[in-house]
C-alpha cells in the first residue's frame, strides 16, 4: 500500500474515531442536562402543590382532608401529573392516583421508572411539618424521544461530515503527492500571462525549494511588468492632463479672438484683448512644455520662488472671467497680498481647475467667491460657490482621476474628471493641502493651504 493511500486510511480512521465519540458524548450530555431540568422543574411543581396543600388543611383542619387530596389528584392527573399522600401518623397511604408497580422513594430522594412503556420521574418530599409525604410523578418519556431525535440528527451529522472529510482528504492528499505537476501547471499559466499566479512553497523538500525559486523569479518578472504598466499609466495621464489643461487657455484664446471679431470696442479695449490672447497663448506654451513630462513633478520637483498668492488669484480670476459671464456667473475676488514659496505656474494651473469648476457648479446668477488668508504659519486659498454642491461620497472621491460628481454631464459639460486629480498631485508636489466642504443645494468651498514664506 502507498504511503498516500495508508495516510488517508489512518486519518480518516482517526477522524471518524474522534467525531463519533465527541458527537455521542455531546448527545448523552444533552440528555442529561435536559433530565436534570426536567427535575428541577418537576421540584418546583412539587412544591406549589405542596404549599397549596399545607394552606388548605391550615384552612380546613382535619375535616377534609381527604376531599382536599382527592381534589388535587383529579385535577393535576389531567395534566399528566401523579400524586401520592402517605400519613406518618396512620403509617398508610390515604390517597394515590399513581401507575399500578410504582415504587415510591423515600422522602426527600428521587428516582426514574419505566412503567407500561413510559418514563416516570418521581419526587419524594415530606410536607405539612412532617405528617405527610407528598410522592410526586410525571411522565418525562418525550426526553426519550427527543434523545432518539438528537442521536438520529448527530448520526447524520456523523455521517455527512464523514462522507465529506473523506472526499476532501482524498483531493488534498491526492494534490499534496503531486509537486511537480502543481509546478508545472504555475509555469504554464504563467507563460499565458498570469503572473499573479505562484507555487506551494510549504514544506523542506526539494519540491518545496524549486517552489520558492519559482516565485522568486515570478516576483522578479511580475514587479518589471508592473513597473512597465505604470509608465505607460503615466504617459497616458499626462496626455489626458495635457489635452485637459490646453482646455482653458483655448477658450479664452477663442473668447477673446470671437471679441475682437464681432465687438464694436475701442483701441485700449483691443490692445487689451490682444494682450490677454498673448498671455494665454504664452501659458499654453508653458503648460505644454511642462505636462510633456508628467514625471517632472514626481522626480525633479518643482520650480519654486517666491510669489505674491494674492497676485496669481487676482490674475488667474480675471482669465476665468470670460467663462464666468458666458454661464451667467459672478466672480468675487477678496485676495490680498500673500507671500509663499511656490511655483506660480502649477498653482496658477491648480486654481485655474478649482474656478473652472466652481464656475460650472453655479447656475444662471450664481456667485464664485475667490480669496486667500493666513492662519497658522499657511497662506490659504479658497474658491467658493453656491451651486449644487456635493455628498460626502462624491466629496471622498472627487480627486480620483476620471471620476465625475454629475454623471449626466457629458465631456464638453463636465470635463474628464482629470483636474482636481492634477490639483491633488500639484498640492502634494509642494507639501500643501488641498481639501473641501460642501453640502447639497448650498455649493462647495475648496481650500489650498501652502506653507507661508519664511523671514
Amino acid at each position: 500500500m502507498r504511503f498516500k493511500d495508508k495516510t488517508y486510511l489512518i486519518t480518516l480512521l482517526l477522524f471518524l474515531l474522534f467525531l463519533n465519540a465527541g458527537i455521542f458524548s455531546l448527545a448523552y450530555y444533552t440528555q442529561q442536562k435536559n433530565i436534570q431540568a426536567a427535575e428541577e422543574l418537576a421540584r418546583s411543581e412539587q412544591s406549589v402543590i405542596a404549599k397549596s396543600f399545607e394552606d388548605d388543611i391550615t384552612y380546613l383542619g382535619n375535616i377534609g382532608r381527604q376531599h382536599v387530596m382527592a381534589s388535587f389528584g383529579e385535577y393535576y392527573v389531567k395534566k399528566d401529573i401523579g400524586l401520592c399522600f402517605y400519613s406518618f401518623a396512620d403509617g398508610e397511604i390515604k390517597y394515590s392516583n399513581l401507575p399500578e408497580g410504582s415504587l415510591i422513594p423515600p422522602s426527600n430522594s428521587s428516582s426514574t421508572q419505566h412503567i407500561n412503556g413510559r418514563r416516570l420521574l418521581f419526587i419524594s418530599e415530606t410536607i405539612a411539618n412532617g405528617q405527610y409525604r407528598l410522592t410526586y410523578a410525571k411522565d418525562i418519556t418525550y426526553l426519550d424521544n427527543d434523545f432518539k431525535s438528537i442521536s438520529t440528527v448527530y448520526i447524520l451529522t456523523s455521517l455527512g461530515a464523514s462522507a465529506l472529510l473523506a472526499l476532501i482528504l482524498f483531493f488534498v492528499l491526492h494534490k499534496l503527492s503531486q509537486p511537480l505537476e502543481k509546478l508545472s501547471l504555475a509555469t504554464r499559466e504563467f507563460a499565458d500571462g498570469n503572473h499573479n499566479v505562484r507555487a506551494d512553497e510549504q514544506g523542506r523538500d526539494e519540491f518545496s525549494a524549486l517552489g520558492a525559486d519559482f516565485n522568486r523569479m515570478a516576483e522578479h518578472i511580475g514587479a518589471q511588468m508592473n513597473e512597465l504598466s505604470e509608465n505607460a499609466e503615466i504617459k497616458q495621464r499626462m496626455l489626458d492632463n495635457l489635452a485637459h489643461e490646453m482646455r482653458t487657455p483655448l477658450t479664452s484664446i477663442r473668447g477673446y479672438a470671437e471679441y475682437l471679431l464681432n465687438a464694436n470696442i475701442g483701441e485700449d479695449e483691443r490692445i487689451e484683448a490682444i494682450e490677454f490672447i498673448i498671455s494665454e497663448s504664452e501659458r499654453l506654451k508653458l503648460i505644454s512644455e511642462r505636462l510633456l513630462d508628467d514625471a517632472f513633478i514626481r522626480e525633479n520637483g518643482i520650480c519654486e520662488e517666491t510669489v505674491n498668492i494674492g497676485e496669481i488669484i487676482a490674475e488667474t480670476a480675471k482669465k476665468q472671467g470670460f467663462a464666468a459671464g458666458a454661464r451667467g456667473v459672478e466672480l468675487k475676488v477678496t485676495a490680498k497680498s500673500l507671500y509663499c514659496v511656490c511655483d506660480p505656474l502649477l498653482v496658477g494651473m491648480a486654481l485655474s481647475n478649482l474656478i473652472g469648476n466652481a464656475i460650472k457648479a453655479c447656475k444662471n446668477g450664481g456667485i464664485v467667491e475667490i480669496g486667500c488668508y493666513s492662519d497658522n504659519l499657511q497662506a490659504t486659498l479658497f474658491v467658493r460657490d453656491n451651486g449644487v454642491g456635493m455628498t460626502e461620497e462624491q466629496i471622498a472621491r472627487i480627486t480620483e482621476p476620471f471620476y465625475r460628481t454629475d454623471k449626466s454631464r457629458n465631456r464638453e459639460q463636465g470635463g474628464t474628471g482629470l483636474g482636481l486629480a492634477l490639483c491633488e498631485r500639484i498640492a502634494k508636489a509642494h507639501g500643501a493641502s488641498l481639501r473641501f466642504e460642501s453640502s447639497l443645494g448650498k455649493g462647495t468651498t475648496a481650500y489650498l493651504s501652502f506653507p507661508l514664506k519664511k523671514d
